[in-house]
């Protein structure tokens, strides 16, 4: 068996990656002075912000000092809302109870294939090394899908606004990643991956940004700096689709619609 060869550059890339640093307490700074800001607040009630702040705590502890793992836990779970969303208007649409769904259904499978390609970036810098962390995010993913479905059982709006609620928190996350280690990101290459996500076919890529024109955002990825840039924008393309999905005065076509022929006269 052939000995593998031994790369400079990726080790250079490891050592890098190991360097970057995010702070718990700079997030949570971050999220007040959002809410402070006009239109920056998640309005929740108690039942969704409780849980919210135990969630956050929780993963503050558990990935302290260690954020592409933080980030690739955040990543694997973050995919769950869409599926479970996606799952409630199939069921919806067998019952009988609503058939207009093709739209939203789109929007949400462009969603969870934004947040699979992030999760494919993670994986990509080594965030899934840890059998304890694959465990941890598989799990907590299962968990969170089933609570998800109950939820949008009980209220749709409860359930996208607490998927409003972590998206919100996951752009504070990469917004403080990315300031913290600016100089050290922009001297990382990005990941073959990222490149070809962002810069090649746009698949579907358009669909999950329902407050912008299509084609209107192209990233260009030079360094790993650029790739997190380009998903701390993502998350925050999902907080305002998010937040429109709980406005019944808002009906968004998806950006890949054409728009609607006439009726011809019977």
């Amino acid at each position: 068996m052939a000995s593998k060869r031994y790369d400079p550059a990726a080790e250079l890339r490891r050592e890098g990656l190991q360097k970057l640093v995010l702070s718990n307490r700079n997030v949570t700074r971050r999220e007040i002075e959002r809410e402070k800001q006009p239109g920056g607040a998640v309005a929740a009630p108690l039942v969704l912000k409780v849980p919210y702040i135990f969630l956050c705590a929780f993963i503050d502890a558990v990935f302290e000092d260690r954020p592409i793992p933080r980030f690739w836990f955040l990543e694997t779970v973050a995919r769950m809302p869409y599926f479970s969303y996606i799952s409630m208007l199939h069921l919806y649409e067998s019952l009988g109870w609503w058939r207009r769904s093709a739209e939203i259904k789109r929007v949400h499978f462009a969603e969870e294939w934004n947040e699979f390609h992030h999760l494919l970036i993670m994986e990509a810098l080594g965030g899934d090394q840890l059998w304890s962390d694959r465990f941890l995010a598989q799990h907590a993913a299962i968990v969170y899908y089933t609570v998800l479905v109950v939820l949008w059982l009980l209220s749709p709006t409860l359930a996208y606004n607490f998927s409003q609620l972590i998206e919100a928190h996951a752009v504070d996350s990469y917004g403080e990643f990315r300031d913290a280690n600016k100089e050290l990101l922009s001297s990382l290459p990005a990941p073959a991956i990222a490149k070809q996500y962002y810069e090649g076919d746009p698949y579907l890529f358009d669909e999950f940004q329902s407050c912008r024109a299509p084609g209107s955002r192209r990233p260009e990825i030079k360094n790993l700096y650029d790739v997190v840039c380009a998903i701390a924008d993502d998350e925050a393309e999902h907080v305002a689709t998010m937040r429109a999905c709980q406005d019944p005065q808002v009906a968004q076509p998806s950006s890949s619609t054409p728009p609607p022929h006439p009726r011809r006269p019977l």
